[in-house]
């Protein structure tokens, strides 16, 4: 447009300003063009170009400033005739510039179009990639960890988080599997628990009907080792009762594959029994580690004893044993929830053993009441039939050798006095079954001269020394029938140990021990096994035996091959009739 503004004024109006300003213009157009700079666009704006972009563009540009050149050289001074020849030329060598510089206008616009195609591109799969890296590095395990907390909070541990990368989510993963495992193992313990305590309160609530049902003791002690195996879930149990002397534990009852004797003894003064015996708790020891038969009996393993105690009284002391080789995880070797409910069982034992114990104490007395009360009728019938026979017998026969003194027949007086002798024996004998049948009180110094007078008229007879030990002389505030059967019996067992002991000496000691008079007749001879049949003895062990439980006493018997015998008789002590309390010299 400037080329033929240009060419229009220098033509028409070649004194015209404009065309010196168009001249101007021009020149400062095509040097932007070619190498950059300022210059006015047809607005009257400035604008800013570029060099020429390349080489091509740089010859076109030097053939167009040369035709400036010469372009300009006819329009000042204006050459009319060659000015409109050389017009037409500029002006195709400038829209040859135009067009080169349209066409890389275009290819760069092209290029910056194909520039943010492949931007929207990249944008959109950063787009892909950022939402699927977020929902696998994020949303998925927020998603996992919050079903991990739903799971937990409904009680379901049954499972594992999956793997997840080592980052905070991954360590906050860990916590939360760690966090399960360890409520898992706490619930299993919680359950296992629940599940003892249930055992052991069924097993107390079955125990106690049986203690209701008042079984026999035998039956209950079987019952007792029983039910602690199968609480301990252990392979065997047994259940050992405390001599009258407080010194031997004898095996009662047991349950499980072992082969053992009952009636086994063992001594409280060593070992795993004086642990027991002498404290509140359960003791625990390897099987093999003591000298307890039935402990050695059974396989090497581990057990756990405890006492069988009713108030402040030891009846005797059950252990239950398991072996080694059992599941440790599953048994845990009595662990301190086991052994509390062992404890429970046996102070529930224990109590029932005292209850049966003193129901059968109470049918003793009962039936003891019942003979005195029948001996009370007899004595009452001797009195009022035979006795009063025999005194008016006598009486006649009084009269009768008046008589024959009359007539002095000596022969005939000699069988009378010995008729009259034989029926004041007979009716002193009378006498004496009253005074037994009724039950006359004496004191403890008359049964201490008569206990004395039967120890020493033996002793002499059969030149065997016995030595008589009273420690507590109120043990001999006894019945007079008691009296008579503990004489009785102290003579049966003095006869024994002469006869079958080959022992040297003897002791008769008398003792009072928790309310009860305790007489012991003891020797240090040969002994014998008390499970084999006996021949000689066997039938006075049970006179004696019957003598003193029909008086309402406890008889024991414990020996030992080549460690003498001990017999023990034990008789209750009335309480004092002034105030009903325990006797001064009473042992607790």
């Amino acid at each position: 447009m400037l080329t033929q503004k240009m060419t229009w004024l220098a033509l028409a109006q070649p004194e015209n300003p404009e065309l010196s300003t168009s001249i101007e213009l021009f020149a400062q157009s095509l040097q932007a063009l070619q190498y950059g700079g300022e210059t006015t666009d047809s607005s009257g704006n400035i604008v800013l170009l570029p060099p020429a972009p390349d080489s091509d563009l740089n010859v076109q540009l030097n053939e167009v400033t040369q035709t400036w050149k010469e372009f300009r050289s006819y329009l000042e001074p204006v050459d009319t005739s060659t000015l409109p020849v050389i017009a037409p030329l500029i002006l195709d060598q400038l829209d040859a510039v135009v067009t080169a510089f349209e066409a890389r206008a275009e290819a760069k616009h092209l290029r910056l179009e194909l520039i943010q195609v492949g931007f929207w591109i990249a944008a959109i799969a950063l787009l892909v990639w950022g939402f699927i890296d977020t929902r696998q590095m994020i949303v998925k395990p927020l998603s996992d960890l919050s079903t991990a907390a739903q799971r937990i909070g409904e009680g379901n541990l049954d499972w594992s988080l999956p793997l997840m990368a080592n980052d905070e989510l991954g360590e906050l993963s860990q916590t939360f599997d760690i966090m399960r495992k360890e409520l898992a193992q706490s619930r299993k313990k919680l359950e296992t628990q629940v599940r003892q305590r249930t055992r052991e309160l069924a097993t107390a609530f079955e125990f106690s009907q049986e203690i209701v049902a008042q079984r026999d003791l035998d039956e209950l002690m079987s019952s007792v080792v029983e039910r602690a195996r199968l609480l301990m879930q252990a392979e065997s149990a047994a259940l050992c009762v405390l001599s009258p002397n407080e010194d031997i534990l004898e095996l009662a009852s047991y349950s499980g594959d072992v082969d053992i004797e009952l009636g086994t003894k063992k001594s409280v003064q060593q070992g795993l029994a004086q642990k027991v015996i002498n404290t509140d708790q359960a003791a625990l020891s390897e099987t093999h580690c003591t000298n307890c038969k039935f402990l050695l009996a059974n396989n090497p393993g581990h057990c756990v004893a405890t006492s069988l105690r009713a108030g402040e009284h030891i009846l005797g002391a059950m252990c239950v044993v398991q072996s080694g080789q059992k599941n440790t995880e599953e048994s845990k070797f009595f662990d301190e929830d086991g052994q509390r409910g062992l404890n429970l069982l046996a102070n529930s034992a224990a109590v029932a053993i005292a209850n049966t114990r003193l129901a059968k104490a109470e049918r003793q007395k009962a039936k003891q009441a019942a003979a005195f009360a029948e001996r009370e009728e007899l004595a009452a019938n001797l009195h009022d039939n035979l006795a009063q026979i025999l005194s008016f017998t006598r009486i006649k026969l009084e009269r009768l050798d008046e008589v024959l003194i009359d007539k002095q027949s000596t022969e005939e007086r000699v069988t009378l006095k010995e008729i009259e002798k034989a029926i004041e024996t007979a009716y002193q004998q009378v006498r004496d079954a009253l005074a037994g049948l009724l039950e006359p009180h004496s004191t403890g110094d008359d049964f201490a001269k008569k206990l004395a007078a039967s120890v020493d008229s033996f002793s002499s007879t059969y030149a065997f020394p016995v030595k008589l030990e009273i420690t507590d002389s109120s043990a001999l505030a006894l019945p007079l029938a008691t009296q008579t059967q503990v004489i009785h019996v102290v003579g049966e067992a003095l006869s024994n140990v002469q006869r079958h002991s080959r022992a040297e000496e003897a002791w008769v000691r008398v003792n009072r021990v928790s309310g009860h008079a305790h007489f012991i007749i003891e020797d240090k001879g040969k002994g014998f096994d008390t499970q084999s049949p006996q021949e000689g003895n066997h039938f006075g062990l049970q006179i004696m035996q019957t003598r003193v439980e029909r008086s309402g006493g406890e008889f024991s018997l414990s020996s030992q091959p080549g460690k003498g015998t001990e017999i023990s008789a034990k008789f209750p002590i009335k309480k004092s009739r002034k105030n009903g309390n325990q006797n001064p010299g009473e042992k607790s």
